[in-house]
């Protein structure tokens, strides 16, 4: 892949990803779309969906991680796409680290906290992410 697709293949990632987490975060408001709920039924808190975030604690925790969710997506539009657009190695390898560090720190929180579906779906979402990390060449010529 070219830097210039891989750059764009991962802005792409990144504005998808930052309007997910948008939407994360306003879950605590309101879930209009069900999105949110389907979601948390699934990886978040098991069986309860959105009833599962039903305290002010839950609540200001979902909107701290989508938060947080933001700013890892504004990283990737910021940092990863003008790495990849101009074939910086190294700054490529500090996102491809970087990835790993969420990964497997985050992953290895849910399956302690009988999550091990989170870290599934982390693994798909690992492998969304790396894919214009690792297939970038060098242009020749």
């Amino acid at each position: 892949m070219s830097p210039q697709n891989a750059a764009h293949f991962m802005r792409i990632i990144a504005i998808i990803s930052m309007l997910s987490a948008i939407l994360f975060a306003a879950a605590v408001v309101a879930d209009p779309t069900g999105l949110n709920n389907l979601f948390l039924h699934g990886v978040s808190s098991g069986s309860q969906g959105l009833a599962g975030i039903n305290t002010a604690e839950a609540r200001v925790t979902l909107a701290i991680a989508g938060g947080v969710f933001a700013g890892f997506s504004a990283m990737l539009l910021l940092v990863a796409v003008p790495a990849l657009h101009n074939y910086d190695v190294k700054m490529i390898r500090a996102v491809q680290m970087s990835l790993m560090i969420w990964f497997v720190v985050d992953s290895s929180a849910s399956i302690a906290g009988g999550n091990a579906a989170n870290a599934v779906a982390n693994l798909l979402f690992l492998t969304v992410y790396m894919a214009p990390l690792m297939l970038v060449k060098e242009a020749k010529g």
